[in-house]
């Protein structure tokens, strides 16, 4: 949850690349360097998901939310985020 103000946020974020989806920022920097050695490739994808938490709304609903946007977006990420 993130804030500005009155304003709140949800947000999710992840790192894809290869073919693993890595939530702990010192794994994405050890299959960064593991890569760039094994593969001589570096590239990946940061995907943050983010959605409004009303004032008035409750932040169960905007988990709800954003879970099920991760599962319907997950599957075409592949399109776009080298393997």
């Amino acid at each position: 949850m993130i804030e500005l103000g009155s304003q709140h946020q949800l947000v999710y974020y992840w790192f894809q690349q290869r073919g693993r989806v890595i939530t702990n920022e010192f794994a994405v920097k050890w299959y960064l360097f593991q890569d760039s050695i094994l593969r001589h490739r570096t590239d990946g994808a940061l995907v943050r998901l983010i959605v409004a938490v009303p004032p008035a709304t409750d932040e169960a609903d905007a988990d709800r939310r954003l879970i099920d946007l991760a599962a319907r977006i997950a599957p075409s990420l592949t399109q776009y985020v080298p393997d």
